[in-house]
């Protein structure tokens, strides 16, 4: 049987905005780019849909939505039915779309290539992106170095391959093949509460995802310093 992590506690949990600063920050963010009807978004690791959901309501666009995980993308389909809205939802990885090159006029990534293997997603997020388009990508960043020890602890509660500094993230970003990389940080943002309103918990939660709450809760706390996050504006 497959050792429960923390996407299954998100995605059990029915969390609806677990990035920083939540839909909040997503509504800032949108606002300040020109999306328009015409435009086609990719939402990657949607989720439960709840930026998915924003963009088609109040931009139009044509929004296509995409999780790896069954249980966010059941939540999704059923909150996009809910508002009676028309998204494009797959079940699939960012680490092989299913989709041709030069596809998308925009792609958001909150918090999400964090969680996949950085080497593989990137080149396909731009590979779909359209020449000139852009990738706004939301991702955990490191402000100070942390030892061997810490990364392990970080790493193994979130199950995830790197923890970056923001030159590193950019690093990343540019060796793929972006023009132009820039970088912004929303002052007193913070990574989400897990409880809310929107959320749309299962009806039967394993009591092991509570002891993986437990560590982030940790983590959260004795790294408030140095973990936090950059928005990444991404050129192609």
């Amino acid at each position: 049987m497959r050792k429960l992590n923390y996407t299954d506690l998100l995605a059990e949990l029915g969390i609806s905005s677990a990035h920083p600063g939540g839909l909040n920050l997503s509504k800032t963010i949108l606002s300040k780019e020109n999306i328009n009807k015409e435009m086609h978004v990719l939402d990657i690791g949607c989720g439960t849909g709840q930026s998915s959901a924003f963009l088609a309501k109040n931009y139009k666009c044509n929004v296509t939505s995409l999780d790896a995980h069954s249980t966010m993308v059941e939540k999704a389909k059923k909150r996009f039915n809910n508002k009676k809205l028309q998204i494009n939802l797959l079940k699939a990885n960012a680490e092989a779309l299913p989709f041709k090159d030069d596809n998308f006029d925009l792609i958001l990534a909150e918090s999400v290539l964090v969680f996949t293997s950085i080497d593989l997603s990137l080149p396909e997020l731009y590979r779909v992106l359209k020449p000139n388009a852009k990738l706004i990508s939301i991702e955990m960043t490191t402000t100070k170095d942390l030892n061997l020890f810490e990364k392990a602890e970080i790493q193994n509660v979130y199950g995830i391959q790197k923890i970056l500094t923001e030159k590193e993230w950019t690093n990343h970003f540019t060796n793929v093949g972006f023009s132009t990389v820039s970088v912004e940080h929303e002052e007193n943002v913070h990574y989400q509460h897990i409880a809310s309103e929107e959320n749309d918990p299962s009806p039967y939660i394993d009591p092991t995802l509570f002891t993986i709450l437990e560590s982030h809760v940790h983590i959260m706390e004795k790294f408030k310093d140095r973990l936090t996050y950059r928005i990444f504006k991404c050129i192609k």
